[in-house]
C-alpha cells in the first residue's frame, strides 16, 4: 500500500467508486451531446474558430492529455467545439466547490468535469485524471492553472504549473494545443462575452503539436510543453 505523507490526503481507493468521478450512463451521454449542440451553435455567433492547425487525430496516444494555455472564459468551449468536431469529449478540470450542490454536481459530472483541487488535495485531482487517462478518456489541463495576465507572460506564456509534469511522469502522452484570441470575445474579469455583429466576430486560433509518448519525466514534460506553446502562439495577434 502506498504511503501517505503527514498533511496530505488519503488516496482514492480502486475498490470503492469515486463520489466524483465523471458519469458514464445514458443520460450523461445525451447531456454532452445537448451541451456539444448548444456550445458549436452558440460560438458560431461568438467568434470565427479556426482549428485548421489542429490535426484531426488530436487524441494521440492510449492516455491522451491535451495540455492548453488558458487566457478567458471561453477557452472551455472552445476546446470542446474543438474535440467534438473530431469525435472526442475532453474531460476538464473545474473548481471544487462548483461540485458543492447536488444538482451542479451531477451536471458537472454528466459533463466528465474533473474537481480541481488545490493545496493539499490537489494530488486528488491528479489521480482521478490519471484514472481517467488509464481508461483512455481525452482529458484536458491548463498548463499556467489560472487566467494570466499578460503583464506575467512577456514571451505569451506564464509559468507551467506541476500538474502537466506529474500526468506526464505517470504515462499521459501529451498533446500541446495553443487558443490565441478568445479572450477578445470574452475577456477576463467580465461576467459575459461580447456580442458582436456576425461580420466582426474575432477570430480564435487552435495550433496542436503532439509532443510524444509517456511517461516523461516530470522536468522535462513542463519544460517541452512551455516551450511548444511559445512556439505555437508566436506570430499570432493576441494570445
Amino acid at each position: 500500500m502506498r504511503a501517505v505523507e503527514a498533511g496530505q490526503p488519503p488516496p482514492l481507493s480502486h475498490a470503492l467508486p469515486d463520489p466524483l468521478a465523471p458519469l458514464t450512463g445514458t443520460a450523461a451521454r445525451l447531456l454532452r451531446r445537448a451541451a456539444g449542440l448548444v456550445i458549436t451553435a452558440g460560438l458560431r455567433c461568438l467568434v470565427r474558430l479556426d482549428h485548421s492547425g489542429v490535426p484531426q487525430d488530436l487524441a494521440v496516444g492510449r492516455r491522451p492529455l491535451l495540455v492548453t494555455n488558458h487566457r478567458s472564459p471561453l477557452d472551455y468551449f472552445v476546446v470542446v467545439a474543438a474535440c467534438r468536431a473530431r469525435g472526442v469529449w475532453p474531460s476538464m478540470f473545474a473548481r471544487e466547490d462548483f461540485f458543492d450542490r447536488p444538482l451542479s454536481r451531477w451536471v458537472l459530472r454528466a459533463l466528465g468535469l474533473i474537481p480541481a483541487s488545490r493545496g493539499r488535495r490537489a494530488p486528488r485531482a491528479l489521480e482521478r485524471a490519471s484514472r481517467l487517462l488509464e481508461s483512455g478518456q481525452v482529458v484536458v489541463i491548463a498548463a499556467e492553472g489560472r487566467l494570466v495576465p499578460a503583464e506575467d507572460r512577456p514571451d505569451g506564456v506564464g509559468t507551467v504549473r506541476g500538474g502537466t509534469g506529474r500526468l506526464a511522469e505517470a504515462g499521459a502522452d501529451l498533446t500541446v494545443v495553443t487558443i490565441a484570441g478568445a479572450s477578445r470575445a470574452w475577456p477576463p474579469g467580465q461576467r459575459g462575452p461580447h456580442l458582436p455583429l456576425p461580420w466582426r466576430r474575432p477570430v480564435v486560433t487552435l495550433r496542436a503539436r503532439h509532443l510524444g509518448a509517456g511517461p516523461m519525466p516530470a522536468d522535462q514534460a513542463t519544460v517541452a510543453a512551455r516551450a511548444t506553446m511559445v512556439e505555437l502562439l508566436s506570430g499570432l495577434p493576441e494570445t
